[in-house]
């Protein structure tokens, strides 16, 4: 009797000792942070595996651009299981050592290779891919009968008609940045980084201010002063719903608010200045795993039996308008659907680079572009400024 009461009283020292160590509710809590707007399509298509696995999921719209701010949260241990980021957040993430590979729990066979390459940092997977998202270019329909534009030339000149007649305010509603410009910069020859087959392998090849840019930077200007473009330079589409614009750059977060405006229009991609189709940049969105996540074995059967699936990649898709990174999901889509449009566009489209130096390239890129849009500078001068100031920047580290 003694034995067994001495036995017993080990055990519960040791379940008291064991439970103090890590409670039973730690490994069945997973916190998730998404992008804002997503938090209930996430939820509905986990519901069932949080229920099965009894996992309780704090699933919280806290990210939008950037790294969420696990830089300074991760290493505090402030910060979540799982965060929501776009590919071109990987280099910085994984230079600043906030997120775990995925190379061991993502199955390759599920994505395309550009989808993989963005997500990729040193031949490692960092992001499970959800969705794929990109501009694309809306025609107005009660303006422009004849449907989207198939040249640039059509563009322009259906454009400058429509200003100088008095029945447009502008040609293209778009915010002044290089993320919305940039199917119209690299029709000028303009480029960030060096680009072969999708991978940016030479971060010194800086082609803000490119030979064949600054040669045609003057058409940046002409197309300012014609209203092409507006100097406003704001996200306010309003001239576009109103009949006042014939032609807006949209990105997937602008169809509902197409839809509720009543406004007929076609999806395209956008053409470019010399003939063919310019290319935008296309996003990943994924999954991250927080290095310094507290349930890292949970968080990776969720990417593994919830995210991974053509279910999950289809359901988030839909809700907010992208494009399933899921093959499968993808193929399942309406062809003549508004996210099979962006998707198929966006398969013309360039990745966002994703190295560490992306973060720097934004601020002195889009910052040139506000000097042009406020006519502090001319296009050329702005763009040699931005390309001096980002080849500084990246040499001293």
């Amino acid at each position: 009797m003694k034995l067994r009461r001495l036995g017993v009283g080990l055990l519960g020292a040791s379940l008291a000792l064991f439970g103090s160590i890590a409670p039973a509710h730690a490994a069945s809590t997973l916190t998730i942070w998404v992008n804002g707007g997503d938090a209930d399509a996430y939820k509905a298509a986990s519901s069932d595996w949080a229920a099965k696995n009894n996992v309780t999921l704090n699933i919280v719209a806290k990210c939008g651009l950037g790294d969420c701010g696990m830089s300074k949260l991760g290493p505090a241990g402030a910060g979540p299981d799982l965060f929501f980021a776009t590919h071109d957040n990987t280099g910085s993430l994984v230079k600043s050592g906030v997120v775990a590979s995925l190379s061991s729990t993502i199955n390759k066979t599920l994505y395309p290779a550009a989808v993989l390459a963005g997500v990729t940092s040193n031949y490692q997977q960092y992001g499970i891919p959800i969705s794929v998202s990109n501009i694309a270019l809306a025609t107005n329909l009660a303006l422009v009968p004849s449907g989207a534009p198939k040249t640039w030339k059509e563009l322009e000149s259906t454009a400058t008609s429509l200003i100088t007649s008095g029945k447009a305010t502008v040609g293209i509603v778009t915010h002044l940045d290089g993320y919305f410009m940039q199917p119209f910069f690299e029709s000028l020859g303009g480029y960030v980084f060096e680009n072969k087959n999708g991978s940016y392998t030479n971060t010194k090849n800086i082609g803000l201010y490119s030979k064949t840019l600054a040669k045609n930077a003057s058409l940046m200007d002409q197309w300012l002063s014609e209203k092409l473009f507006d100097k406003s330079n704001t996200y306010d589409g309003s001239a576009f719903t109103n009949g006042k614009a014939p032609y807006q750059v949209v990105g997937p977060w602008s169809i509902d608010g197409l839809d509720k405006a009543g406004v007929k229009y076609e999806l395209s991609g956008i053409p470019s200045v010399n003939g063919g189709t310019a290319r935008a940049f296309s996003g990943v969105s994924a999954l991250y795993l927080n290095r310094f996540a507290k349930n890292k074995i949970l968080a990776k059967q969720y990417l593994t039996e919830v995210v991974q699936t053509t279910a999950f990649s289809k359901a988030i898709s839909t809700s907010n308008s992208s494009y399933p990174a899921n093959i499968e999901a993808a193929a399942a889509i309406d062809k003549k659907s508004v996210i099979a449009k962006f998707g198929a566009y966006g398969a013309l489209c360039l990745p966002m680079p994703n190295v560490a130096e992306m973060n720097t390239v934004w601020t002195y890129w889009n910052n040139s572009f506000a000097d042009w849009a406020s006519g502090k500078a001319k296009f050329g001068a702005a763009m040699q400024a931005a390309s001096a100031n980002l080849k500084n920047a990246l040499a001293q580290g």
